[in-house]
């Protein structure tokens, strides 16, 4: 017999806790189920992938200092990659706690198990020893990820992505990244830095289709000096292992490295839950259908995070765990992802929000464009770029702005800026209002309504 329950959360990853979070002002009974605590966020994707950056950027930040600033001659310099493996199970382990920590805060009940769907207002959970138990909920949501798909890539265990980092035993002296989204930017990135020889194949024309033409342009060049290799328009069909290589081939030619590196996207992680039982409706592509409210077509289950497909990043996770939570407990609010910014923590740092120039002119805006470009002369030598360029989209009618992207060192401060500008609609005559801490912002700010004023 069915155990009741208030709220149940599919999926114990950032977005689940947050919820949970959320609901427990509520006072009534939660329960969240997962197949580890913390979801891919802590067993293998985004705090790998962060801890990576970080680490790789003090290490390419000593090597700099020692060169440039240290009269002592420092020799043999190596990186212990078993460290670094040691470093990113501890920042697993504290994410892990506080989650942990939280959630009894909260009075949140946390299952392990694997949740299945059995009628409309019903889940079974699996228990880690074959078990079962079922609880009947009043609302419902599902946070439970995304997970990267298997292709036909995969022709070797040793084939590698974000999640299966932690298999290896050393830092390659070569690697071919395939796929250049913001993940494997960011993972070219690091690798590059540890000293790797690193090439990015991508199948589209460019790199980060997300980004401005232009912007993706200039990290593309930036990459290159930096001496990653850039292969474009390539569609990789096939991976073989040739003695202690692999071979990457695709219609243009072979890309040979010591390791491949997957990293072409993931997609939501739904396919156990067994939806059709729950009367809830996927597209043809097997992705949940919701409204703006992100409720799905049962109307007492919702979803949030990854498993949505807006936007795969820890912005939106959170986000739109309190939109949905908040209308479980009865409000009516829908989600706005234009005002969402995006950081890609590239070399050098990317980060958008609000609509590109391609975008508004799709939407057929009347809009106008003003490009900034500014030298770094704060950064230390060798590191970032060596400019901050700037891409402000802005409503011609009324002075408001629609979008910014922008690339240099310190960017993600002024996206977060952006973000607050375009959601309260702040026209440009109320810009010079306001005194910056980063003087980059400053002169940007100053050019910007000196121009539309």
């Amino acid at each position: 017999m069915a155990k009741s329950v208030d709220y149940i959360i599919v999926g114990a990853g950032p977005t689940g806790v947050c919820a949970a979070n959320t609901l427990s002002k509520s006072g009534k009974k939660i329960i969240i189920v997962g197949k580890v605590l913390g979801g891919s966020y802590c067993s293998a994707n985004s705090i790998v992938s962060e801890s990576l950056v970080g680490l790789s950027k003090m290490f390419e930040k000593f090597r700099i200092i020692k060169d440039s600033f240290i009269e002592d001659n420092v020799e043999n310099v190596t990186l212990d990659f078993k460290r670094v493996k040691k470093a990113i199970d501890s920042n697993l382990n504290k994410v892990k706690k506080q989650y942990s920590e939280m959630l009894e805060d909260s009075q949140v009940e946390y299952i392990e198990g694997t949740a299945v769907f059995s009628d409309k207002n019903v889940l079974d959970i699996i228990l880690p020893d074959n078990t079962t138990v079922s609880y009947k909920f009043k609302k419902c949501l599902i946070a439970t990820g995304a997970i990267v798909p298997k292709t036909s890539l995969y022709l070797s265990k040793k084939t590698l992505d974000v999640s299966t980092f932690v298999n290896m035993e050393d830092i390659p002296d070569s690697v071919a990244i395939i796929g250049g989204g913001a993940l494997g930017v960011e993972v070219a990135s690091f690798f590059s830095r540890f000293g790797s020889k690193v090439t990015i194949v991508e199948k589209s024309d460019r790199l980060l289709p997300i980004v401005d033409a232009q912007i993706s342009k200039k990290l593309e060049d930036t990459l290159k000096k930096r001496g990653i290799n850039v292969v474009t328009s390539h569609n990789i069909t096939k991976i073989e292992r040739v003695g202690q290589k692999y071979i990457a081939l695709s219609e243009a030619g072979p890309v040979e490295s010591e390791e491949v590196f997957i990293c072409t996207g993931r997609v939501p992680a739904v396919q156990e839950l067994k939806l059709e039982n729950a009367g809830i409706k996927v597209d043809e592509g097997g992705y949940i259908v919701y409204g703006n409210n992100l409720q799905t077509d049962n109307e007492n289950v919702y979803v949030a995070g990854d498993v949505s497909n807006i936007m795969m990043n820890s912005s939106w996770a959170y986000y739109s765990a309190t939109v949905a939570a908040r209308n479980m407990l009865g409000e009516d609010i829908e989600y706005t992802p234009e005002i969402l910014p995006v950081y890609i923590d590239t070399e050098p740092e990317i980060a958008l929000v609000g609509l590109s120039e391609e975008k508004a002119k799709a939407k057929g805006l009347d809009y106008g464009v003003i490009k900034y470009v500014f030298g770094d002369i704060y950064g230390i030598q060798n590191t970032s770029g060596n400019q901050t360029v700037i891409k402000t989209i802005y409503d011609k009618s009324n002075k408001t702005f629609l979008g910014i992207q922008a690339m240099g060192r310190g960017v993600n401060g002024l996206i977060a800026i952006f973000a607050i500008i375009i959601k309260l609609k702040i026209t440009v005559e109320h810009i010079p209002d306001f005194v910056y801490i980063n003087p980059v912002f400053n002169e940007f700010f100053k050019e910007v309504s000196e121009k539309l004023l």
